[in-house]
């Protein structure tokens, strides 16, 4: 019975996990790939670039106003050009996670299988799968048992059906929303 409950948790807990992997590679992003201390000084000096821009007058003084434009472009290209390897390095642990999870899932699912293939977690009478009894008994080869593998397959299948109607009745509840009520996406546009 307790290992039934937890496979029960394990397959919600795998079920959600891969949702979340962004969310999980953010946070570790934030840890192994900071803003280092270049780029914050890079940033800074392109705002008293821009802050010393403004008060030439591009007319009168050209010359030194281009100077200072090119500066902050050359400045700009090496913080794009730094952010891009950055987030280059965060789409990598982005796939890590993702794969890592899905290869998690697969190995414990396999140990569970395997550490119980000759046991039923459940005995029923033969004749409720009749037809299928062997399906269900399956790896056991016990008639009327519940294998381990039929228990992961209908526990999956249990949480993607209710997963996916939770989701449709979230949606539902968005339509009803009107568009005035909804709140902006707060996108940074620098």
């Amino acid at each position: 019975m307790y290992l039934m409950i937890f496979i029960f948790i394990a397959v919600i807990l795998f079920q959600f996990l891969p949702k979340y992997s962004q969310k999980i590679s953010v946070l570790i992003s934030k840890i192994v790939y900071k803003v280092t201390d270049g780029e914050i000084n890079i940033r800074s000096e392109i705002k008293d670039l821009k802050v010393e821009q403004d008060t030439i007058s591009m007319t009168e003084e050209f010359a030194k106003y281009a100077k200072i434009q090119r500066k902050i472009d050359k400045h700009t290209a090496e913080i794009k050009r730094l952010a891009t390897a950055r987030n280059n390095k965060i789409a990598v642990i982005n796939i890590g996670v993702k794969v890592g999870i899905y290869v998690v899932q697969a190995l414990t699912m396999l140990v569970i299988i395997l550490t119980n293939r000759s046991e039923p977690l459940l005995m029923f009478p033969e004749s409720w799968f009749y037809p299928f009894h062997k399906i269900v008994s399956f790896p056991t080869g016990v008639p009327g048992g519940l294998g381990v593998t039929c228990w992961i397959i209908a526990c999956s299948t249990a949480v993607n059906k209710f997963t996916s109607l939770w989701s449709l009745e979230k949606s539902e509840e968005e339509k009803q929303i009107p568009m005035t009520e909804r709140q902006p996406l707060d996108i940074p546009l620098d």
